[in-house]
């Protein structure tokens, strides 16, 4: 399975980050580092830019596409309760991955950035959830939710347009 490989390559890459991004406060020290400063509100909740969505950056536009594959790759298995824990393990450790570079080479304004941290911090507590338990439904579900949530608040080119569960589920 060329996705599952893909999956399988973010593993090197996230053992060195799981640290960070297993603590809180590590991976948002590790965000502040490249010069955000971020409102107190950041985490509370999601809103558009004076009604419109979010600019995006190649580096987010890339990580939340490979998420956003690496995840439809596995609902069909979700769905049929087949989802082995190996496979949770992998795409968790995607997630993760594709996480930690986002925000190692975010470029994007503060209140966009502070939007994206709401939508970062759903991906990684879906993703610790679903390493957990593969079936469980603040898991996989979760994901989904974010990526919809990320595609009405960020500007992402054919995000809403090609649905990756249509594209890539069944490869």
């Amino acid at each position: 399975m060329k996705h599952a490989a893909m999956a399988l390559a973010f593993g090197t890459l996230c053992l060195a980050a799981q640290t960070v991004l297993a603590q809180a406060p590590a991976a948002t020290d590790a965000h502040a580092a490249h010069g955000h400063e971020h409102a107190q509100a950041a985490d509370t909740g999601l809103s558009l830019n004076a009604g419109e969505p979010w600019q995006t950056d190649e580096p987010l536009r890339r990580g939340m596409l490979q998420i956003r594959v690496a995840s439809a790759m596995l609902t069909p298995a979700f769905e049929a309760a087949q989802l082995s824990q190996l496979q949770a393990a992998q795409l968790t450790e995607a997630v993760r991955g594709s996480v930690n570079t986002m925000i190692a080479q975010c470029q994007l304004p503060a209140d966009a950035d502070a939007n994206l941290h709401v939508i970062l911090g759903r991906l990684l507590a879906a993703a610790a959830a679903l390493e957990t338990s593969p079936l469980a439904q603040d898991g996989l579900p979760a994901i989904h939710s974010a990526l919809q949530d990320y595609g009405h608040y960020f500007a992402h080119p054919g995000w809403q347009d090609a649905p990756a569960e249509d594209e890539h589920a069944h490869h």
